[in-house]
C-alpha cells in the first residue's frame, strides 16, 4: 500500500474512530507480519512493496526490528508456534483479526501488501517456500546420529521418539533453507530469556528445582525439571531464581560434528519434515524421497 492510498484509508485525525485505528494498526499490523505469501525476493521483481521496508514502519515498533518481541507485542520471528502455522491459518488471522485478543481485521491492508509483510516474516524466520530442498547427505545415517547415546534425542522428539525438553523437531526443516537448518544446530538460537537456558529456583523453605521454565507471570514461575516432572513455584516464596550462563542445548556441534556428520543430520530433519503440504525433497542423486 502506497502512502498516498493509507493517508486516504485514514480515518479524521480529530475523531475517536482514528484514535482507536491508530491503536489497532500498531497492534495488529505486527501480528499481520505473520501472513504467508511467496517469497520476497520474486515479488520485488515484480515491483512489489519492499518488505522490510513495510515491517519496519508498521511491525518493528511493537514486534522488534528482528521480529523477535518487544515492550508491546510477542516474538514472531522463532516462536515455533508461530513459524509452523500454515499460510492460509496466517491469511486468516489477519484477514478476520482475532477478537478476544484485541486484534483487529486487517483485511483493509491489500493482498498485495500481506504479502510482501509475510514474505519478510518468512525471512526472518529462517522460512523459504523454494518447493524443492535439496539433501546434502544421507538422512537415514543422520537418523543414526540424531538418536544416538548422548546426542539430539537426549532432548529433543521426531515423529514420536525422543527426549521430552527440548523442542518437537517432527516439523522444524519444514520451509527451512539447509543452512537455516544448519545455524540452528550448529549456533541454537536464544528465544526468550529463559527458553534454553537453565534455571535452579531455591524458596524460602529450602526447596531447591532445576530446570527449564516453562510458563511464569507476576506471581507463579512454572519449572520443568530434569526428570520431566513440572512444579509451580508462588514467585513469593522464591528466595533466589538463578539463570545458568550456558545454552542448555550444546553449542559445540560444529566442533564435535564432522561436515559430513552435519550433512546428514541436516538431511534427516529435512526428511522428517515432509508433509502433503511442505517443500517437495530430493536427494543429491536427484531422486525424489
Amino acid at each position: 500500500m502506497g502512502r498516498c492510498q493509507a493517508k486516504a484509508l485514514r480515518p479524521d485525525p480529530r475523531s475517536a474512530a482514528f484514535r482507536a485505528w491508530s491503536l489497532g494498526a500498531a497492534l495488529l499490523v505486527g501480528c499481520a507480519c505473520c501472513v504467508s505469501a511467496s517469497a520476497a525476493g520474486a515479488q520485488q521483481k515484480k515491483g512489489a512493496p519492499r518488505g522490510s521496508a513495510l515491517f519496519a514502519e508498521n511491525c518493528a515498533t511493537c514486534h522488534g526490528s528482528d521480529g523477535r518481541g518487544g515492550e508491546r507485542a510477542p516474538n514472531i520471528a522463532t516462536r515455533p508456534d508461530i513459524a509452523n502455522l500454515s499460510d492460509a491459518r496466517l491469511q486468516s488471522i489477519v484477514a478476520n483479526g482475532v477478537r478476544a485478543g484485541g486484534m483487529p481485521a486487517f483485511s483493509f491492508l491489500g493482498r498485495q501488501h500481506v504479502d510482501a509483510l509475510v514474505a519478510y516474516l518468512r525471512v526472518l524466520q529462517g522460512l523459504t517456500r523454494t518447493g524443492k530442498t535439496k539433501l546434502p547427505g544421507d538422512p537415514q545415517t543422520g537418523k543414526s546420529i540424531f538418536f544416538r547415546a548422548g546426542s539430539c534425542s537426549g532432548c529433543h522428539t521426531v515423529n514420536g521418539e525422543g527426549g521430552f525438553m527440548g523442542e518437537d523437531l517432527s516439523s522444524f526443516a519444514r520451509g527451512r533453507t539447509v543452512d537455516a537448518v544448519e545455524q540452528a544446530i550448529r549456533h541454537p538460537p536464544d528465544r526468550q530469556p529463559y527458553a534454553n537456558r537453565l534455571v535452579t529456583a531455591k524458596t524460602a523453605s529450602g526447596q531447591s528445582v532445576t530446570g527449564l521454565v516453562r510458563a511464569q507471570d507476576n506471581f507463579v514461575v512454572v519449572i520443568q525439571s530434569l526428570d520431566g516432572a513440572y512444579h509451580s513455584l508462588p514467585r513469593k516464596g522464591l528466595r533466589t531464581l538463578t539463570l545458568s550462563g550456558q545454552s542448555y542445548m550444546p553449542e559445540n556441534y560444529g566442533a564435535t560434528l564432522n561436515r559430513r556428520q552435519l550433512n546428514d543430520l541436516v538431511s534427516f530433519l529435512l526428511k522428517s519434515a515432509q508433509s502433503p503440504d511442505a517443500p517437495q525433497v530430493i536427494s543429491a542423486t536427484g531422486r525424489a524421497r
